[in-house]
This record gives structure tokens, sequence and C-alpha cells, in this order.
């Protein structure tokens, strides 16, 4: 008999559903967090019952989206010698984000058992520093981070899956000929997902041609971020709109050595913030062109997160061809009376060295934040799994995306090994996304929000981590990864 991605028993004909793109409605599994720790437990309980005994044979993997969750799932699956295909949306190589990313433990956990590169691609950073209106410095946060940006990291991924040369790496590792087969499949859009007798089906759209066409795996990962076709298509509940948060990140970059000598040494080290009354603003060193990390050729990221109400939402997400975005107006599409404003609300408010950086942006690009948290990662009899952003996504207060990417990645790594089951495998991955949305509300509202605001989320994420870190004692397990 055949299950369905809506998980019955019954056939149904492949619906007309298209992957979902920047601009898609995202899945929300509840609108409210403090109803989430019942709604976990039971999701726990009921799965480990039905998928504890559950160990499929695994030769063939798909992996739908083919950003860093899904190259991460790829190397190391490629490494212990399963053939992997994954199937991107987009055409040919992705447009560049050069934004910055805070590689955290997991990341560095990853990156030290499966990167076979030696070069550095990022920059050290031990703490979380404060910069007053004087340029006086406060450390408030030891957190070790390796700080880059998203292009450096893809590229060095995609060297390693699947030997891609680039500006980045022209001199990638050649696959051996005795790998497993490996493909990175540009230019797939999922149309359907069918579990049938031990194996996944999916059909999908081949944008270059506009065929029709098949795949078939033992195991299916859902890696395609937050506008997840896999999550759409296994999730009972309705697809409905993230409620408006009112948060918008304005975001660019700018050579270091367009900045004065004393801003460049400020922003050298440490990542730092500049703290108003519900906003701020962060900025911190990634590489520059090719990846370079020489001193006077890096990137100093610049991000800055304000309340917006939806009459300035609605004209900040309006771009240059009069195009109304839900998500991010890309590089090249904001407005620039948009961002002229910005600038001017900026030199009024900012201290010398962020308004210094904020006004040397040549291209800005705005994104709205959002989140949910899904209390359920695995599907079609232990076929399927929601990994990354596809599963729980957090607010970008903590910079903790990429690093729930590796932490996912490493506990499939111990499910495909046999050294935990299906069960305990959703429900660490459940309670690692549970706790750290946790912490990115409390963080966000922390910094965006009246003191008075603080209180809920603050207790809600306290008591969630006092809760896990008790259970995990009882099961001889670790929680890492807290910050």
């Amino acid at each position: 008999m055949t299950q369905t991605a809506l998980g019955g028993h019954v056939e149904r004909q492949c619906p007309s559903w298209r992957s979902g793109d920047e601009d898609d409605e995202v899945n929300t599994a509840t609108s409210r967090p403090w109803n989430l720790l019942k709604i976990y437990s039971v999701a726990e309980e009921l799965s480990g019952m039905a998928l504890a005994d559950q160990k499929p044979v695994i030769k063939d993997v798909l992996i739908i989206g083919g950003s860093l969750t899904s190259l991460m799932h790829g190397i190391m699956l490629k490494d212990l010698g399963y053939n992997v295909r994954i199937l991107e949306k987009d055409i040919g190589s992705p447009e560049s984000h050069m934004a910055g990313i805070c590689a955290a433990a997991d990341v560095l956990e990853f990156l030290n058992k499966h990167d076979r590169l030696q070069q550095p691609f990022g920059i050290p950073s031990e703490y979380f520093q404060s910069i007053d209106n004087q340029c006086r410095t406060r450390v408030f946060l030891k957190a070790p981070r390796l700080m880059t940006s998203w292009d450096a990291l893809y590229y060095r991924l995609r060297a390693n899956f699947d030997g891609l040369k680039s500006d980045y790496y022209p001199n990638p590792i050649v696959p051996e000929a005795s790998s497993p087969t490996i493909l990175y499949d540009s230019g797939k859009r999922v149309q359907d997902i069918v579990v049938d007798a031990g194996m996944v089906l999916v059909k999908f759209e081949d944008r270059a041609t506009g065929e029709y066409k098949e795949a078939k795996a033992d195991l299916l990962l859902g890696a395609d971020g937050p506008n997840s076709i896999v999550r759409k298509l296994f999730m009972p509940t309705p697809t409905t709109r993230q409620p408006f948060l009112g948060i918008i990140a304005w975001r660019g970059v700018v050579p270091e050595l367009e900045v004065s000598e004393k801003t460049r040494k400020l922003f050298e080290k440490e990542i730092s913030y500049y703290i108003m009354h519900e906003n701020h603003v962060i900025v911190y060193n990634i590489p520059g062109d090719k990846g370079s990390l020489e001193a006077g050729k890096r990137l100093l990221n610049f991000c800055w997160y304000t309340n917006e109400d939806t009459g300035s939402f609605a004209d900040i997400m309006t771009d240059v061809s009069g195009h109304r975005h839900h998500a991010t107006v890309p590089v090249g599409k904001v407005r620039e009376g948009v961002w002229r404003r910005r600038r001017e609300i900026g030199n009024e408010v900012l201290s010398e060295p962020f308004k210094e950086v904020m006004n040397k942006i040549a291209r800005p690009f705005v994104q709205v934040v959002t989140d949910y948290y899904t209390p359920k990662a695995v599907f079609g009899d232990g076929r399927v799994l929601l990994v990354g952003d596809a599963k729980t996504l957090f607010r970008p207060h903590i910079a903790f995306s990429t690093n729930q990417a590796a932490f996912d990645c490493l506990l499939v790594e111990k499910y495909v090994k046999g050294e935990i089951d299906i069960a305990e495998w959703e429900s660490r991955v459940l309670q690692f996304g549970y706790l750290h949305w946790l912490r990115s509300i409390y963080y966000s509202v922390y910094f965006q929000r009246h003191p008075i605001f603080w209180v809920v989320p603050a207790l809600q994420y306290w008591i969630t981590s006092a809760t896990c870190m008790i259970r995990n004692y009882w099961k001889g397990q670790l929680l890492r990864s807290q910050l």
C-alpha cells in the first residue's frame, strides 16, 4: 500500500504544486510558543512508540534543497559511502549573498570531521562586545565564533561535495573514481513525494527542459529551507503565513579599506554591537573577494534590526520595479528613497563608527525577521527527515541557523551509523530546535522591545533549558551548543 506525502494509506494524484520561492508562505506550527512544550512532549512520545524499531536499509539518498544544510548532509553521507543526489530548484550557480555567517561549535565540529581543505576561510572571534557613543568597548559575552560569509562557506562545501571549481577554490579536491555516486542537480523543482514499498519516489520538474521526471531513494532529507516543499507536503496542518513580527534587518557589506583606520581597528577582532532603544546594529569582519582573509581586503558585515509598522513595512518591501516582497528585497532591488531615509535616521542615532560603515554601503538588501517551530521531523515510516531551517527557523538575533544545520547533520551521521535510532534522532533534533527557537525569541524581544516584554520569553527559555538539562542528565546526554 502506498503512503502519500500527507501520511494517509490511499492513492492520490500528484497535486498541482510548485516549489516555494522566497515570497511564498511558510508553515507555522503554532503562534504561541508557550503551548509547544506540551506539543513537543506528546509528539516525542508518539514518535518514539512508532519509530523505535524502524531502521531502513539505506544506500541511495536524495536531498531536497541545495544550500548549506543540504551540502553538509551530502558531504557527510558521501564520506560514509552513500550515493547522494541533491535536487536544487534554482538553475545554475546561486546569486552571491555576501552576507555574514557566525559559525559556532557544531559547525566547527562538522568541519573538523568532514572538511578536506586546509586553507582557513574565516576570522576567529572570542567575544561579543558593545560599543557606546564614545567608542568605548565592553565585552558582554564569551562565545567563540568563526566569522565567515555565506559565499565562502557555500563554495567550500561544494568543493568538498562534488569538487566544484570556483574563484574561492580554483583547485578543489577531485573525487576519487571509487567514490560513491555524487550529483548536485540544479533546476529541479519538486512536485510530489510518495513513500511506497520501502522507497521514496520524488516527482519533479526539470526547469531547463520543462519535462516531468522521477527519482527514487532509500532516504530523503528535506533541507530546502523556510519555504520547504517537503514540509508543506508532509505536515497535516494548513500552510499559513507567519504572523507579522514587525522586525526588519537592513544589511550590507563594505570593503574595510573604505573606512578609517580607527573604525577598522575597532571592528577588527570581535563581533560588535551598538544597542539603542528597541533596535541595535551588529558589525563584524568577513572574508573579502574570493575569500581573502588578508587585512585590508576583508569586508565589514553590517546588520541593523529595526521595528517597523505595517505601513512602513509595505513601503520597504516594495522594490525598484514595484514588486512587493515578503521575505527579502535582494541586492540591487532596494529603492534608493527607502535606503536614503534609513541612512538619514542612522546619521541621527548611530555612533560614528557604525554610521561610517552604514554610509559606505553601496548595495544594501533587506530581510524580514520571522520564525517557526515544527513539532515533527520524521515522516514516511522513517524514510523522510526534515533538517535545518526546513524544520525550525530561528530569529536571526542568535545567529544560529547554520549551527542547527551542522547539529542535525552530526546526529543524522549517528543515526545512519546505527549509534542512535530514529526516535532518539527525532527527539534530540526537536529538543534542540525548540530550545533555540525559544532563545531566539527571547533575544529578539530583549533587543527589540521594552523591558516589560522580556519577562515571559525569558522565563519560557530558561525553564525549558533547565528542563532539557535535567532530562538529558537522566538520559546520559550532554546538551551542547547553548550559545
